[in-house]
């Protein structure tokens, strides 16, 4: 593609390789990320964890001569190596028996004698109703010994547990409950019956606790928010092993938005920060709008945190008050990053960003990169300086304004582009998953490719279209997106138009219940029409290659080419598939193939040769997204592809 996507992170441009089929190698490093705080009164680790091993671990300190260590037997009267291990789980005594002992007798006694109720818990949420406990300290009932008894170190505790019989539930009888609704919005897809709350099921007493949220919720979507459980009974008939469930709910009043109020601001104005919520007095409440507006508040980026909280009761009215209780983040911030790789050598950027220009959550960003420094000539690196300001919630609360000043320099292989941008244009999500984008662009341009040096003053309209259905952005498992971009442009200087349009899709599927295996899979096509291919500014042209894109081939190296340069296309291809395969709960590895092309044709030409990459990728899960190292080969490679090609980022590839 034209666009280049090696990495998960911000990071200047890259040149293709060349050079023979040396290796690629591209990592980039951000600097200043939140790693290590310094302040009066902190003590320096003294060890580090990596990738789950610990490294210049201290040794133990002794035990305080108080402390009271001790070591536990579980015993558990059932062959079901399942129920054994949830029962094991539920103590706290097993779970922290390697962790430091308490501090004092009586704290060990203390938590022995509420070990009888965790394990009780745990029976019940298995189904087992009739199940007994026992536990010994030094072979005594813990209730008998003094909190000042000095016990043995370690002394031996013992756990005897007999689950009796499972239960099963009997009969099931709930009122109260909301009426059925055609309204798709809501619709509640957990219902008791689904969660297992039906005669005949084991009667484990989550069911029973996740049914009455159901039935909560069901009101709630109708407009109903103090709906509540008015009554529960459950009764465990011990002869047939069965549980009675009879559960009222109850409805309370329905309602309708009231005022919005605003608490905890600073510099922004509360009345804008109510208005950026969406949610409007008098209109019907739902849940869904609530979770909304706190979205909407968390991605204006102004506030470290921020919560909508319903008042206790409806107003007589029939009205719902609301609070948006918010803390401001700083309002100015300053951020740099460095990179480097084989191919381009050192990179470093810098920025400042107010977050808070005039009290509306209006961003203001300076940014200045330079790049591509493997040389002593400056003339071979990359610049970049930019402006850009950011107004949100201009003709609705789900509508950015933005404005933005650049000048850049790209001395690539392929091509060296010069230029100056103004862009203003507008960001709206039209509902949840569905956005786009549509900007007016003017842009002054000189390049030097293959075809010799060239003017141009372009105008353009770039505007983008996003359904994005994916369960998680960095690391999804689940979903699909899908983005159509468009930017019909004119060149004041050729007289030349043409239309930029490409297409691109992934979806994926999990192929276990726990997601450990997830197939992926990526599709994109484009192409230019209007103007003949020397007309086109090669920034418009598309290239493929690189981490994005084809792995395994230099970025923006595959495509066709005048003798042995790269020259873009006016169209392109390309296909991804990945099988993500969890090792451990933080480490996977992906297997994977690319394939593509670009084509000076308007229209993908298949009888030119595809290229091909493949190889495999190791995942490490930081929580926030997986960190990628991707390693990958050509399968059929040109004189000038790499051998193999290594990129490292955040995120998914795709």
């Amino acid at each position: 593609m034209r666009m280049g996507r090696d990495f998960g992170v911000a990071r200047p441009p890259r040149r293709a390789a060349r050079g023979g089929g040396r290796p690629v190698l591209a990592v980039s490093l951000v600097a200043l990320i939140a790693a290590t705080t310094f302040g009066a009164g902190l003590t320096p680790a003294a060890a580090f964890e990596l990738f789950g091993y610990t490294f210049f671990e201290d040794e133990k300190e002794p035990l305080p001569p108080d402390s009271q260590p001790y070591a536990v037997e579980v015993e558990v009267a059932t062959p079901d190596e399942d129920v054994e291990e949830r029962i094991r789980a539920s103590s706290l005594l097993w779970a922290e028996r390697e962790e430091d002992p308490p501090p004092s007798t009586a704290s060990f006694l203390s938590r022995t004698r509420a070990e009888y109720g965790r394990i009780v818990a745990g029976l019940y949420a298995d189904g087992f109703y009739g199940g007994t406990v026992r536990i010994t300290v030094d072979g005594k009932d813990p209730e008998t010994i003094d909190p000042d008894a000095a016990l043995p170190k370690p002394v031996p505790v013992r756990i005897d547990v007999d689950p009796g019989p499972r239960f099963a539930f009997g009969e099931v009888a709930i009122s109260g409950r909301a009426p059925a609704t055609s309204d798709p919005d809501d619709q509640v897809e957990e219902t008791p019956e689904s969660f297992g709350l039906v005669p005949g099921a084991i009667a484990k007493s989550g069911i029973v606790l996740n049914s009455e949220q159901a039935l909560i919720e069901e009101w709630r979507q109708q407009g109903y928010p103090k709906a509540d459980i008015e009554s529960r009974d459950a009764v465990a008939d011990h002869p047939s092993s069965t549980l009675d469930v009879t559960i009222a709910a109850r409805s309370g009043q329905r309602a309708a938005y009231g005022p919005v109020s605003v608490t905890g601001t600073e510099y922004m104005d509360p009345a804008f920060v109510a208005y950026m919520t969406g949610l409007e007095p008098g209109v019907e409440y739902d849940p869904d709008d609530i979770e909304k507006a706190e979205k909407q508040l968390q991605r204006l980026g102004v506030f470290a945190s921020s919560r909508v909280v319903e008042a206790d009761t409806v107003n007589p009215d029939g009205t719902l008050p609301l609070t948006v209780n918010v803390a401001e983040r700083p309002r100015r911030v300053i951020g740099g990053g460095a990179s480097y790789s084989t191919v381009d050598g050192a990179g470093l950027e810098a920025y400042w960003e107010h977050r808070n220009l005039f009290g509306q959550a209006e961003k203001l960003r300076l940014e200045g990169r330079v790049g591509g420094v493997a040389s002593t000539d400056p003339a071979d690196f990359t610049y970049h300086l930019g402006a850009t300001f950011l107004k949100p919630g201009v003709l609705t609360p789900l509508t950015d304004l933005t404005a933005e000043i650049s000048a850049r320099r790209e001395p690539l292989d392929t091509y060296t582009e010069t230029a100056v941008r103004a862009r203003v244009g507008l960001a709206h999500e039209f509902f949840e998953g569905l956005s786009g984008t549509v900007a007016l662009n003017l842009e002054a341009s000189e390049i030097e490719d293959p075809f010799g040096t060239n003017q141009f003053l372009l105008l353009s309209l770039p505007s983008t279209l996003t359904y994005d259905a994916r369960d998680d952005e960095l690391n999804p498992t689940s979903g699909y997106r899908t983005t159509l971009g468009l930017e019909p442009f004119f060149d004041f200087k050729g007289g030349n138009g043409a239309l930029v349009a490409d297409l691109e899709g992934s979806t994926y599927l999990s192929l276990s219940g726990d997601d450990s295996f997830v197939l992926a899979a990526r599709a994109a096509v484009g192409t230019i029409v209007g103007a003949s291919r020397d007309e086109i500014p090669a920034s418009r042209l598309f290239f493929v290659g690189g981490g994005g894109s084809v792995r395994g081939y230099g970025f923006r190296n595959v495509g066709p080419r005048i003798g042995d340069e790269v020259v873009g296309g006016r169209s392109y291809v390309e296909a991804s598939l990945e099988v993500r395969a969890k090792v451990t709960d933080s480490i996977g590895i992906v297997p994977f193939v690319d394939v593509g092309q670009s084509f000076l044709s308007s229209v993908p030409d298949f009888s030119e040769d595809l290229k091909i990459g493949a190889g495999i990728g190791l995942r490490y899960d930081t929580g926030i997204g997986p960190i990628r190292v991707d390693a990958a080969v050509p399968l059929n490679p040109g004189d000038d592809d790499p051998a193999f090609a290594l990129y490292i980022g955040l995120g998914q590839a795709f």
